[in-house]
């Protein structure tokens, strides 16, 4: 088994690239918002949508690597959890429950439940209700599978619901994660409802060597995504996702260094091409139908 599987820091930093990762598919600032045609200005418009109901998603998978992480591995903590199966953690956010069951050392399946209750509040993101997580072994287990459920859950008033399935599929190369979402939705506070589907694939591609360095990490993404939603126009809107070269995260850089993005929705076909970045820089290239124009990432 590699000794990196419980390394701390890595796995922290596998989820913390998961989130920064929502970037991928979020094409523009608002400064490229009035794009040059209609096309254009729906295709950008999908991205964002798309960017924002993953990152409900992408914030699930880094609470269930973060939990797992901070209390080392669950086998080691069996013993400080009280009369229940439920102890209080600060870990994500204060007051934060976890319940495990069984709560007997060793055996698995666990179903693990994170209870956020009425509110709980870490920077700008405020979590309520419960992710129950039914996890096979430890997560940072080769194989280990998690899958996520939702309770009244919501992150700043948006519902999120679905089922998430987490896998780990590490081994001597580095860290990989396949994750998928089936019947996703998020309802905002005003009733807007988006529909969202994903299967997507996390893996490392440098610095598997080097344990103790994050700077020279490298995460591969790939997979599809499915967003349906009703637009501005009161128009249905579906908009597919795929990527057509895998799009490379390093740590150093807060944003995709290379990959292309293909997007389609309704009779509109366009990409996003992160080119070959050998320095870090905030430029894509968006191009819809026969037209190119250049935009900045967040």
């Amino acid at each position: 088994m590699m000794k990196h599987y419980f390394n701390t820091n890595k796995v922290l930093a596998l989820g913390v690239l998961a989130v920064t990762s929502v970037s991928i598919f979020f094409a523009c600032k608002k400064d490229d918002k009035v794009a040059d045609n209609k096309e254009e200005t729906k295709t950008l418009a999908a991205a964002e949508v798309n960017a924002a109901v993953g990152a409900l998603y992408e914030d699930a998978f880094n609470v269930t690597v973060n939990a797992s992480a901070s209390e080392d591995n669950l086998n080691k903590n069996q013993g400080r959890i009280a009369a229940g199966g439920q102890y209080k953690t600060g870990t994500i956010c204060p007051g934060m429950g976890i319940s495990v069951s069984p709560i007997e050392f060793g055996i698995w399946p666990k179903t693990v439940t994170i209870d956020f209750g009425t509110g709980c509040t870490v920077g700008q993101r405020t979590r309520k209700g419960k992710i129950v997580i039914e996890i096979s072994k430890i997560l940072f287990t080769s194989g280990a599978i998690a899958k996520l459920t939702f309770e009244n859950y919501s992150v700043n008033g948006i519902k999120v619901e679905g089922t998430q399935l987490i896998t780990n599929t590490s081994s001597n190369m580095g860290f990989s994660f396949t994750y998928t979402v089936t019947g996703g939705k998020a309802t905002y506070p005003d009733n807007s409802v988006y529909t969202y589907v994903t299967n997507r694939t996390i893996a490392q591609t440098e610095g598997s060597e080097t344990l103790l360095d994050l700077g020279d990490d490298a995460y591969g993404l790939s997979g599809t995504a499915t967003v349906s939603y009703t637009d501005s126009t009161n128009a249905v809107t579906t908009a597919n996702f795929n990527t057509k070269a895998t799009l490379i995260k390093k740590a150093d850089c807060p944003y995709v260094a290379e990959g292309i993005l293909e997007i389609a929705l309704n009779n509109i076909k366009g990409t996003i091409d992160y080119g070959k970045k050998e320095t870090c820089d905030n430029k894509a290239t968006l191009t819809v139908g026969d037209k190119s124009k250049e935009i900045t990432l967040p």
